[in-house]
């Protein structure tokens, strides 16, 4: 690959080139041929903490010894896809020679960092026989690379801040780490931040399996591999994920899930950190990370034998409960704000919008929150979201269902009318009256609480 240009628009700063460098990609520079830097992009400034001056002028290898450009501008080929790190971050760099005709004018260097997530996504479209190269780098990243970093968990509640230290820290040890949280509260971002943030784990494979959607008796192949004829259908020899993760890390979804067979195999593989292929006698060695995540009380699981006590507290070292949407209720105008903008919607919500969604339990946490607000792009563009709006979409949720349910299942003796009374009541009282939690708690807004309490003359 080579870029055509006209020398005075190669050598102009400030036009259309510097744009399109500025914007798009988190770090750009171009070098002429001589390997001195002629343009250094605003991003590339604020990454790396040099200004423009510091750097025009300069040759590149004398600031980045092991860079690319000096190769680039000797052969005149493009070098693609190249993972490097700089300034403690693990990015994909690109060298493209930049030509006038025949004569080579110098090289422009384009490297992705945080927007790695948005580049597996933009290769992911592009036809697969229109380049090569970037089905090898969608491939390599997507193997290589957790989609997340810390940056995507949203929220500057306290509480959110305290999880991102307290996992941070977790992920720069080398112990297994446990997630426990709701379903919906970002396990997933997190686990892939713990990969990405760990400097020994970040360049080798982050391999992720649900331990809940294969059956028990695949799952042992699935982990540890097997070799060929162990048993019917196994025509090769397979590599399983514990192998496949040496050296990175392994995510292991909804651990809770795993039968006890496995567990044993899996205490083994932490203990003495080797294992065996299935039909196999020879042990390998793992250096594997172990990451796990559950929504389920492992602990009192464990308690009812319904998990490996020494399981639980092999993995509990370093054990990090991830908060429900409900406990930092106040970051949810920050994350709607991110929403709308990462999706790019059309939509703009009312500060009673925004009231009414802060009033509710979210049962489904982020991810629901995320389905609302995607359902308001999609079915009213350019509309301003008003509370009864939102009133109306939540009320449709299964936790006003649950809520009914709960209350049918009381009037063995009384009217539907009097367990609701019965379960407002109740509700009020463990929130020592205060409405905006018990509202959240019945999955109710505010106003429909207080018509409640006054049509049921309930002495607040």
């Amino acid at each position: 690959m080579k870029l055509d240009f006209r020398k005075k628009d190669f050598y102009d700063r400030g036009g259309l080139l510097d744009q399109i460098l500025d914007t798009t990609f988190d770090r750009a520079m171009i070098v002429d041929k001589e390997c001195r830097v002629i343009y250094f992009s605003q991003n590339s400034q604020k990454m790396s903490g040099k200004t423009s001056d510091e750097v025009i002028g300069k040759r590149i290898d004398e600031l980045l010894p092991n860079t690319g450009f000096k190769k680039v501008l000797q052969t005149g080929e493009s070098d693609e896809g190249i993972m490097t790190l700089m300034d403690g971050s693990m990015g994909i760099a690109s060298h493209i020679p930049v030509f006038d005709h025949n004569e080579l004018l110098g090289a422009i260097g384009i490297v992705y960092f945080n927007n790695i997530a948005n580049l597996k996504k933009v290769l992911a479209q592009m036809p697969q026989s229109e380049n090569q190269v970037y089905e090898d780098v969608y491939h390599s990243i997507s193997k290589k690379f957790g989609t997340y970093t810390f940056d995507d968990y949203i929220g500057e509640s306290q509480m959110v801040k305290d999880l991102i230290e307290k996992t941070k820290n977790a992920a720069l040890s080398k112990h297994p780490v446990l997630l426990i949280g709701e379903t919906g509260t970002g396990k997933e971002i997190l686990a892939n931040a713990i990969h990405n943030f760990n400097s020994n784990t970040f360049t080798n494979e982050f391999v992720k399996l649900n331990c809940s959607a294969i059956p028990g008796e695949l799952l042992e192949s699935e982990l540890f591999g097997h070799e060929k004829g162990a048993f019917t259908g196994a025509n090769a020899k397979k590599l399983g994920k514990f192998e496949l993760a040496n050296n990175g890390s392994i995510l292991l979804d909804e651990i809770g899930d795993m039968n006890d067979k496995m567990q044993t195999k899996l205490l083994r593989v932490l203990e003495e950190k080797e294992f065996e292929r299935v039909g196999g006698n020879r042990l390998i060695a793992t250096n594997a990370r172990i990451i796990a995540s559950t929504n389920v009380d492992l602990r009192k699981l464990s308690h009812e034998k319904k998990f490996r006590m020494d399981l639980y507290y092999r993995l509990n070292i370093l054990e990090i409960r991830v908060p429900s949407l409900r406990e930092h209720i106040t970051d949810i105008p920050l994350l709607v704000n991110h929403l709308i903008k990462k999706n790019k919607l059309n939509i703009q919500l009312t500060e009673s919008a925004i009231d009414q969604m802060m009033r509710y339990a979210w049962p489904g946490n982020v991810r629901e929150l995320r389905n609302v607000i995607n359902r308001f792009g999609v079915l009213h563009q350019g509309a301003t979201i008003t509370g009864e709006m939102i009133n109306d979409v939540l009320m449709e949720s299964p936790q006003q269902e649950v809520t009914v349910s709960q209350m049918a299942q009381s009037t063995t003796s009384m009217t539907l009318e009097e367990a609701e009374r019965k379960l407002i009541l109740q509700t009020l009282s463990s929130c020592n009256g205060n409405k905006s939690q018990a509202a959240a708690k019945l999955a109710i807004s505010r106003s429909t609480l207080n018509r409640k309490i006054a049509e049921y003359e309930l002495n607040t």
